[in-house]
């Protein structure tokens, strides 16, 4: 075999498309035959369950803590949540039709 067909072999390998995706399962083949086989799945004791169970909760509970930080940042960014109140109109007061304010 010569250098020329090692490149070829290695271009498959490296390029993309459909001949690397073939590539790509060809080794994946080629490593599951060689490759021991997968260790037996053991049973989880009561106690690693529990553990678990409770990292489960807690980052759920951190998510939607997240989650709700997020949707206030966002209502904040787009004007929902106004900082503080807009102050009131000021109207102009009248003037009396000589032209003259009266003082206060």
């Amino acid at each position: 075999m010569g250098p020329e067909l090692w490149v070829g072999i290695a271009a498959v390998f490296v390029s993309g498309g459909a001949i690397g995706s073939a590539g790509t399962l060809l080794a994946q083949w080629i490593l599951g035959k060689v490759d021991d086989a997968p260790t037996p799945r053991r049973k989880l004791e009561d106690a690693e369950l529990e553990a678990l169970r409770s990292e489960v909760d807690e980052l759920g509970r951190q998510f939607r803590n997240l989650d709700a930080r997020l949707d206030f940042t966002e209502q904040l960014l787009g004007g929902a949540i106004p900082l503080a109140p807009p102050p009131g109109r000021l109207y102009a007061e009248p003037v009396p039709p000589d032209g003259v304010t009266p003082d206060r």
